[in-house]
């Protein structure tokens, strides 16, 4: 319908520009024209340029000769567009705001925040927790550097640590004395154990190869630990490679009696192969194999990378070589199969083992509790090493993570409850005598052990513990983790089915106390326990010459400790 403008009927003075009731005179006369014309339509689509143009003036402006202008007629409620852009742009900024708070803040594991603390950290003791915080700090503290200095002045000064040798005893004694001597509220000694002793003496392996200028090749080779010796002037022999213990059993007598068995494994995971290093002489000398050569069990492939290790005593010797060059010597023996050149070599090995040599010692350290001190949380790694390297990394490093620990909460001046106690374990590489030594000398008072902790797979950047506990614990100690640990990024608690807690405290774990091991990252790739390739790092360099102090990080080592020593604060203060 069209709307009609009413006439003002005022009389506009000649000569001056239209009023607006001129004005409105003539957009009526307009509007009266516009109807009749829309009334002639027969169609109601179709509307007149020029009426629809005045239409649209009438919604916007009237021109008025430049005397009146009629501002446009908008809806306050309507926002423009660009003060919409305006408002989603703030809004995406506040939204952007909201994730990064939460994610960097809120749940920053840079931070402790009580407002998201578990009801297992609220009910614990103020006084606890403040100095829990107080350890957790110190792991930042980059000039605390004590912890790899020692352990780089007792490897240079002492080297290895092989059990029986002369400079276990003398490793041990510098401990002792260092900790008696240096820090404060700690007390060291010793406890007897007796151990084997056994000895590498020369040893050889010469591979021939006519073709070769002189020849032959001379094989670089380590005996495996526990290992018979080799007759005076060695065993000369073909070598038959073998990929397991079924294709061992498969070849039988006919194949392998006479011969030198060589077990040239494909390396997947220390667990899955080790079996060939450890059992490998026992299960060919019962097809009348002369000796064994092993793979060394790394995943590693160089001709360099010669691994020792413990192997179950058997009446044949046994020794490692490396992953080349035990691929040299199945190639050798591929081609040999069309020709008569089977790869033949000749080992010299001047092992010897004596049983119940000498006593030896584990080293002890305790910080005495404060109102329960019978109760014993306890902080291990074992002491000894192979004669290789100098056993820096296994395990030198994981025994002086718990001296650190221990020494670290000596210095807060508050003692926990319960005592903390350092054990170094004597003669885990081979028979685990100073394990069962401190067992049989405890045995009265292992219900008093509350906990108890091993570090025996390398101390890198600190992850957590892998916990063999009762459901209860296990959830305390992963609240605990979440709340306070997470800062140095050892807040993580995995279970067994991952990594068992450790060898050492195995007959506590399983006689009742309760267990974890200490657990790291792999500097490597960042692999974390449970994920693909989370131990080759370690596996790079376990029982080899390459074992030495470098492979420590001051830095990683020192987080660790701090990272232990709040663990086992809140386990001996709980």
């Amino acid at each position: 319908m069209c709307k009609m403008i009413p006439d003002e009927k005022k009389p506009v003075p000649w000569g001056l520009p239209p009023l607006r009731a001129e004005v409105q005179r003539r957009r009526q006369a307009e509007a009266e024209s516009t109807c009749s014309e829309e009334k002639r339509s027969t169609s109601p689509a179709v509307v007149d340029r020029k009426s629809t143009k005045l239409a649209m003036e009438d919604h916007y402006q009237v021109e008025s000769n430049g005397y009146t202008l009629l501002q446009p007629k908008r809806n306050p409620d309507v926002m423009s567009h660009s003060k919409r852009m305006i408002v989603f742009l703030v809004g995406m900024a506040l939204m952007a705001g909201a994730v990064l708070y939460i994610r960097f803040v809120m749940y920053d594991p840079r931070v402790i925040d009580p407002s998201t603390f578990s009801a297992t950290t609220l009910g614990t003791n103020p006084d606890t927790l403040e100095t829990v915080d107080r350890l957790l700090r110190a792991g930042f503290d980059q000039s605390n550097t004590v912890a790899w200095d020692r352990l780089a002045e007792m490897t240079d000064m002492y080297g290895h640590r092989m059990t029986g040798s002369k400079a276990y005893d003398h490793s041990a004694e510098w401990v002792v004395k260092t900790a008696n001597s240096q820090d404060k509220n700690l007390t060291a000694y010793t406890e007897p154990v007796w151990v084997n002793q056994w000895t590498r003496g020369s040893e050889s392996l010469r591979l021939f190869v006519p073709t070769r200028d002189t020849g032959f090749i001379q094989v670089p080779l380590l005996g495996l630990g526990n290992s018979v010796g080799t007759p005076r002037d060695g065993i000369e022999a073909n070598v038959i490679p073998v990929h397991s213990f079924k294709e061992l059993h498969e070849l039988g007598n006919a194949s392998i009696a006479g011969n030198i068995v060589l077990f040239n494994f494909n390396y997947t995971t220390y667990d899955a192969v080790v079996q060939f290093r450890t059992r490998g002489a026992i299960e060919a000398a019962k097809y009348g194999a002369l000796a064994v050569l092993v793979r060394s069990v790394t995943p590693d492939s160089e001709f360099h990378s010669i691994h020792t290790g413990s192997s179950a005593r058997a009446t044949i010797p046994a020794a490692a070589i490396s992953p080349a060059d035990a691929n040299m010597i199945e190639r050798i023996y591929k081609r040999a199969q069309t020709s008569d050149n089977v790869p033949r070599v000749k080992l010299v090995m001047n092992a010897r083992l004596m049983e119940n040599a000498k006593q030896s010692a584990n080293v002890i350290i305790d910080l005495k509790g404060s109102t329960a001190p019978e109760e014993i949380v306890l902080l291990s790694g074992h002491f000894d090493s192979w004669d290789i390297g100098v056993g820096a990394m296994d395990d030198g490093a994981g025994a002086f993570l718990a001296w650190e620990a221990a020494r670290l909460i000596a210095l807060e001046g508050r003692p926990p409850r319960r005592t903390i106690r350092v054990v170094m374990w004597n003669n885990e590489e081979t028979l685990q005598r100073g394990a069962k030594a401190y067992y049989k000398q405890h045995e009265h008072e292992i219900k008093q052990h509350r906990f108890a902790i091993e570090s025996d797979i390398g101390v890198f950047e600190p992850w957590g513990l892998t916990v063999a506990a009762d459901p209860k614990m296990v959830s305390n100690l992963r609240n605990y983790g979440m709340d306070l640990i997470k800062i140095l990024g050892a807040g993580n608690v995995t279970t067994t089915d991952v990594e068992g807690p450790g060898t050492d405290i195995a007959m506590l774990c399983d006689n009742g106390v309760p267990c974890a091991g200490f657990l790291g990252a792999n500097p490597e790739n960042g692999a974390v326990p449970g994920e693909p390739h989370w131990e080759d790092h370690y596996f790079r360099y376990h029982h080899t010459n390459n074992d030495r102090v470098e492979i420590i990080d001051k830095h990683q080592l020192r987080r660790s400790a701090a990272a232990l020593a709040a663990w086992a604060y809140l386990i001996a203060d709980m």
